[in-house]
């Protein structure tokens, strides 16, 4: 009866470090993202300058 116990409490312990992991690394990549998106936003608006730039030469 005690070992299921243990194991219980091990696999919530276990359960727990894999979620919070996950949360953690999410949170890494949706920050990746956004900072990618921002610099796509920044680039093209660049190349829509430099397209103005050439066609009022």
């Amino acid at each position: 009866m005690m070992e299921i116990y243990l194991f219980s409490i091990i696999g919530l312990i276990i359960l727990f470090l894999i979620i919070t992991y996950a949360v953690r690394y999410g949170i890494d990549t949706s920050k990746q993202v956004k900072s990618l998106r921002a610099e796509l936003k920044d680039l093209k608006r660049q190349i829509k300058d430099l397209e103005k730039i050439i066609r009022d030469k």
